[in-house]
């Protein structure tokens, strides 16, 4: 039988909010590779085949060390764990939030292509998925969301402006992928590094 090590599982956090954290960090790390997939869509094979390895790798080490937090969580307290009744709203609401993000990417991404600006489409589900997290933040009391959305909003708004300025076509893969993997993969971190007092209690089932 494996014995957690005790900083494994800080005795205030409560086992629901370790398995949400490590869940997380797991889906952090799995959009993060797919946006680094983004990143390296226009750079040279090589070096795109080389970058997008390094981002496997990263992602693996993260879903391991998530599947070791989750697998920890089995001896946190459970005092603080949701009710069966708060895991239905939350799980209500978190699917209309994701709801309402697919129903926007697949509406701009619709106009983007119908008014010849089919480049501009990373920029733009960027933007939205980074929108996505402010309310998720809220949802799960995890203060850290609204930085990694501004951060993904940022790298969007970044590939809109410097685009068409510098009328390289690169970018608008790059910014948005490679600034949407970096935001995502220091979430991951976040969610498998944080204790409790440095974010609001996570309620995600």
């Amino acid at each position: 039988m494996t014995t957690a090590h005790p900083t494994d599982v800080p005795s205030a956090i409560s086992r629901a909010e370790l398995r949400g954290r490590a869940t997380g960090a797991g889906v952090m790390a799995f959009f993060g590779l797919g946006w680094t997939a983004c990143g390296v869509t226009d750079m040279p094979v090589t070096a795109g085949r080389a970058v997008f390895a390094a981002a496997v790798l990263a992602s693996i080490t993260f879903a391991f060390l998530a599947a070791r937090k989750s697998r920890a969580a089995a001896n946190a307290p459970t005092d603080g764990d949701p009710t069966a009744d708060t895991k239905k709203k939350v799980g209500l609401r978190f699917g209309l939030v994701v709801l309402a993000e697919w129903v926007a990417i697949f509406a701009i991404a619709r106009v983007l292509v119908a008014t010849d600006h089919a480049e501009a489409i990373p920029a733009f589900v960027a933007a939205v998925v980074g929108i996505h997290f402010f309310p998720l933040a809220r949802l799960f009391g995890i203060r850290a969301y609204h930085l990694t959305g501004a951060a993904m909003c940022a790298s969007a708004l970044t590939a809109a402006v410097l685009a068409p300025l510098t009328s390289t076509a690169a970018l608008w893969t790059a910014l948005p992928g490679f600034g949407s993997a970096a935001a995502l993969y220091a979430t991951s971190v976040h969610l498998l590094r944080v204790r409790r007092g440095t974010d609001g209690p996570r309620r995600r089932p």
